[in-house]
């Protein structure tokens, strides 16, 4: 099977928040659409936690900077699973992503999956461990919020906690407040 091209990102400035997620998935990348597949939660878990005013689906990605939220991934290469990543992915990926928050600045970094945090900051003493929600650590002025992967795949965390999750970033979207706390 041929390699997919990478999916676009969609990303722009005055971004309240980005969301990083690790990898796209195949399916994600045979459609062109970020968090595609069909047990992936992202989408219905950013209207129920009212980051968007209208439900929307992986069709609807590229509409994302509309309300000041953006989209791409650590590593842009598709894979069935992350087992397939190799530290050269991860090492290009943390280069790349970071030029990017440094063009954009958007307020948040959501990072997507509990496993980017000890990729991204690899000397934090406390790199493992962490919990979902606002993290200590910034990359460059954007605060960190670590969030569980919405991927089907993540047994691990129930709907419900995942909402827990995604709505401590209701601060900083536009569709709710807008001052930080």
């Amino acid at each position: 099977m041929p390699e997919q091209p990478p999916l676009p990102d969609h990303l722009g400035p005055e971004l309240s928040i980005v969301f990083v997620g690790i990898n796209p998935g195949l399916r994600s990348a045979a459609l062109g659409h970020h968090y595609a597949g069909p047990s992936n939660r992202f989408w219905k878990l950013i209207y129920d936690a009212n980051l968007v005013p209208e439900p929307l689906s992986y069709r609807d990605d590229r509409r994302l900077p509309e309300w000041g939220l953006g989209l791409t991934n650590l590593v842009s290469r598709s894979t069935a699973s992350m087992e397939s990543l190799t530290p050269q992915d991860y090492a290009a990926g943390r280069l790349a992503l970071m030029r990017k928050l440094l063009r954009y600045r958007p307020r948040v970094v959501a990072l997507l999956g509990m496993t980017l945090y000890p990729i991204l900051f690899p000397l934090d003493p406390k790199q493992t461990g962490q919990k979902p929600g606002l993290q200590a650590a910034t990359l460059y002025d954007s605060r960190v919020v670590l969030l569980p992967n919405p991927s089907g795949r993540n047994a691990s965390y129930p709907y419900h906690s995942m909402l827990e999750a995604f709505r401590t970033l209701a601060p900083w979207a536009r569709n709710g407040p807008m001052s930080p706390p």
